[in-house]
């Protein structure tokens, strides 16, 4: 089932269509046309004439799409643009009589709902306040013990903020504080979670991932302290049109507004005063996306859905990773909830690397966790991940691909992944990728034994090489290791 969602904002009108059937916001059609409907609206309340004409030629190209891909669950939504302008209205009643499908004209409150149920199908465990920046207005949400509490919209997009403080950088920062500051509940806000959402504040990301070298190119999860977003917006804000016309990464089509998009991120971090500003990779378009899937359910890991998916597509018939980290609990029995999740995760990938040629089997595997597109994780979890599925596949620390991203965690977790990494090699190795053989074997571990206890009518499964790997297991534990024969286990 594809799920095909047209988004008409004030800047762009973008198509994207979803693989319902894999319950994972990956698109496998992605594409936008700058039409700035949204441009010129705060001084005249109308809808750009010139965009009208660029959104219903893209509008046309999309539709006859979504009509050759024979996709029966399709929706169009409109954003802060049509919803603010005196003929949007007119507009989407045009729409509907030219190509006779309707657009569903979404309220701030909505917008926010929609973009922060996005990242939250990402972190089922998301808290604090979402804040979705799109060009015509910034619509804000606060979460808390899983239910959505305050909210607000205020016509400060970036294209907005812009063209209202006529391109002036101290008339831009007494609009935003002015509209802040009719909030009151916004200013009661403080040392919470700041969830970013929207292209020009992740690309505000990009810039600070490239200018300070930091070695994970991912942008969902991103994380920036207060001090440093508020120092690095701040000198955004007050950089000309020529620096940003000079960042390649840049689209063009933001050149012009990047810089409000930056001051609006500083004042709402000045205002709300936030612990922490994550940057997601998902949004309204995601939001809408699960509010449409047919059997979506909150109780769903969407990290291990994933994992479980690109295990399926990806992994040989064998070996189950469920059945290998039940095998592998004893181990980490005493660990936290998100580890026992990393190492499910890393289960289920562990045998992704068969077609790789066995001399790159670890690194390319490793890369490959890195740049996975699976959500519900961090970056530092995501390089624990990594690690792991290096070590099962034999591969070290040492290698220039490792050494320049296991910085971002520390030596405890280092030291956890390789545990965990040598334990999915020792489960692939004694089973030899066969299902219904490690049940015929046991881990059991106190505080000072590992035991791999072995069913007597499987001895011939411990080979010199098991044992080996065992003792190499057992030493990086700091355990003794054992291994005794029993009857029946």
């Amino acid at each position: 089932m594809r799920i095909a969602i047209v988004d008409i904002g004030s800047n762009t009108v973008r198509l994207v269509v979803f693989d319902g059937r894999a319950e994972l916001p990956v698109s496998i059609f992605n594409e936008s046309v700058v039409c700035a409907l949204g441009k010129g609206l705060g001084e005249t309340g109308l809808l750009n004439p010139n965009g009208i004409k660029l959104a219903m030629r893209a509008l046309k190209r999309f539709i006859k799409l979504v009509r050759e891909l024979q996709i029966q669950n399709f929706v169009m939504l409109a954003t802060a643009a049509v919803r603010d302008a005196v003929d949007g209205e007119r507009f989407v009643e045009r729409v509907k009589n030219k190509f006779g499908y309707s657009v569903q004209i979404l309220s701030g409150a909505q917008e926010a709902e929609l973009s922060a149920m996005g990242v939250i199908s990402s972190f089922p465990k998301a808290y604090g306040l979402f804040a979705d920046l799109g060009g015509g207005s910034l619509d804000i949400i606060t979460r808390k013990d899983s239910s959505f509490c305050h909210n607000a919209t205020f016509p400060l997009g970036h294209i907005r903020v812009a063209e209202d403080s006529q391109y002036d950088y101290k008339k831009a920062i007494k609009i935003i504080e002015k509209q802040l500051k009719k909030c009151q509940w916004l200013l009661k806000l403080k040392g919470g979670t700041l969830h970013a959402i929207g292209g020009s504040w992740r690309a505000i990301a990009l810039l600070y991932i490239e200018q300070t070298k930091y070695p994970l190119h991912v942008l969902d999860n991103f994380t920036m302290n207060n001090s440093d977003a508020s120092a690095f917006t701040k000198l955004l804000g007050q950089s000309s049109l020529k620096s940003f016309e000079k960042m390649e990464r840049i689209e063009g089509s933001r050149e012009q507004t990047m810089q409000y998009a930056a001051i609006v991120l500083n004042r709402l971090i000045k205002v709300t005063r936030p612990k922490e500003i994550i940057f997601s990779g998902y949004g309204l378009r995601e939001g809408q996306f699960f509010k449409m899937l047919e059997n979506s359910s909150n109780e769903i890991d969407p990290l291990i859905n994933a994992c479980n998916g690109f295990a399926l597509r990806s992994g040989r018939f064998s070996i189950n990773g469920v059945e290998i980290a039940s095998w592998m609990f004893p181990i980490f029995a005493k660990e936290t909830d998100n580890y026992h999740r990393l190492c499910k995760a890393a289960a289920l990938l562990s045998d992704i690397g068969w077609t790789e040629h066995p001399d790159y089997r670890a690194i390319h595997s490793f890369t490959r966790v890195l740049r996975f597109p699976i959500p519900g994780i961090t970056h530092k979890q995501r390089v624990m991940l990594a690690i792991a599925i290096l070590i099962r596949y034999k591969g070290n620390l040492s290698q220039y691909e490792v050494k320049t991203v296991k910085g971002l965690i520390s030596q405890k977790d280092q030291n956890r992944s390789q545990i965990m990494g040598l334990a999915l090699r020792f489960a692939h190795l004694i089973s030899g990728g066969v299902p219904g053989i490690l049940p015929k074997t046991k881990l059991r571990i106190d505080d000072k034994l590992i035991q791999l206890i072995v069913e007597n009518d499987s001895k011939s499964l411990i080979s010199l090489s098991v044992k080996k790997l065992f003792l190499n297991l057992s030493n990086e534990l700091k355990l003794e290791g054992r291994i005794e024969f029993l009857p029946k286990i």
